[in-house]
């Protein structure tokens, strides 16, 4: 599954002379889409049409193109179809699960750009010293303990990262563990992150929503 993500603004499409209906992108592919509309998101690709009557057309990594209720409308950044433009507060992410149903997103620790995997079974984000040492944090002044790892269990230190953002959502003095080594591989995203922000899971598809 292509994983390159771009995280747009809700949009909304007009209805009829009742009102508006919202149809949202919150997240695009090459020829796939995750549209919100009528309360649920569907992951759906170029042909289908979801439960709520929006057929995908086309759809690329700036905008997709719709058809509802007879007439297409084409969806980018921050823009309205009916009404006025508006520039549109980042405050949600919307990630599809990749070929192994885990949740990968790009984000950054203290402004250095990194890869999360979403782990909501670790308590504390979680990396390994060696990707610590790459992001420039000196995990030695923090506390020095144990955790238990598949191979057992491993030296880390306890610490507070000053800031993680996830596509708009930033938590400060977010708890870390780095371990030792070069396990794990990935960078989790933990708990210490996650208690921050609503998570909900829907036919494949992942939204954090930041709690304010």
């Amino acid at each position: 599954m292509l994983k390159k993500l771009m995280i747009l603004a809700a949009l909304t499409v007009a209805a009829s002379a009742h009102g508006v209906v919202p149809v949202e992108i919150v997240g695009l592919f090459k020829d796939r889409a995750v549209i919100r509309a009528g309360g649920s998101e569907q992951l759906i690709k170029v042909g289908d049409t979801t439960s709520t009557g929006v057929t995908l057309l086309s759809a690329n990594a700036q905008e997709a193109v719709v058809r509802w209720r007879g007439e297409e409308h084409t969806l980018g950044l921050s823009k309205q179809v009916a009404g006025r433009y508006a520039e549109a507060q980042v405050s949600e992410v919307s990630i599809p699960a990749d070929d192994l149903g885990q949740y990968r997103i790009r984000g950054a620790i203290n402004n250095h750009y990194v890869d999360f995997l979403i782990d909501t079974g670790a308590s504390v984000v979680a990396m390994s010293s060696v990707q610590a040492d790459s992001l420039g944090i000196d995990y030695r002044r923090g506390q020095k303990g144990s955790v238990q790892t598949a191979q057992g269990n491993a030296e880390s230190y306890f610490m507070a990262l000053e800031k993680i953002t996830v596509a708009g959502i930033t938590a400060h003095n977010v708890q870390a563990a780095i371990i030792t080594g070069r396990f794990p591989v990935d960078i989790l995203l933990g708990m210490s992150f996650l208690k921050q922000v609503s998570i909900r899971e829907q036919s494949g598809v992942m939204t954090l929503v930041q709690n304010f």
